[in-house]
């Protein structure tokens, strides 16, 4: 069960007219020569439920393309997670480190996880956290200390369920800074 069985995003509804936006962002590594990227859909709730997906409003296919120097990762995951804990714990693998030469430089970071709770009431949140340096304070990129940039829980009728983000940080120093991406879990019921 990956990525190449399910696809980067899994929208859920649980009643008919709840709109929804599916975000999918990864990194490629293709070998030289012409490629073919496309967007496809799939509903997977059975064939005799009458279940299907309407596709209404803006859609868009964006590739940015960059070259391969300034690029680090993509880096990947080690396996399945257990997160347990209320507080924020880092995914294995899901970190990267760059060296910035100006202050005004920017970092643009891409992350990709799933969600597969173990329970019927969940609550799980995630986000990116940033250190400067060696030994610099860490900084939470989310909304807030506790939110983090998404969250993904069963009270809410309709929602993505592989948190994905795409977004430009502007750390404001030169040096080293390492971005991780991390995870934690509500108690609920």
């Amino acid at each position: 069960d990956g990525p190449h069985s399910r696809g980067l995003q899994s929208v859920r509804a649980l009643g008919p007219n709840l709109p929804r936006v599916a975000l999918m962002a990864t990194v490629d590594q293709p070998q030289p020569g012409p490629h073919v990227y496309r967007a496809r859909a799939a509903v997977t709730a059975g064939c005799t439920t009458g279940v299907t997906a309407v596709l209404s409003g803006g859609r868009q296919l964006a590739l940015v393309r960059l070259p391969a120097g300034i690029v680090v990762g993509p880096n990947l995951s080690q396996g399945p997670v257990t997160i347990e804990e209320e507080r924020w714990s880092e995914l294995p693998g899901l970190e990267v480190v760059v060296m910035l030469r100006r202050p005004r430089d920017r970092v643009m970071i891409i992350y990709h996880t799933d969600c597969c709770p173990q329970d019927y009431h969940y609550k799980a949140h995630f986000t990116v956290f940033r250190r400067s340096g060696t030994a610099g304070q860490t900084c939470n990129l989310g909304f807030s200390q506790d939110f983090g940039l998404e969250m993904v829980c069963s009270d809410y009728a309709a929602s993505s369920e592989f948190p994905v983000g795409i977004f430009c940080d502007v750390p404001g120093g030169v040096g080293m800074h390492s971005y991780s991406v991390c995870a934690r879990a509500d108690k609920t019921g």
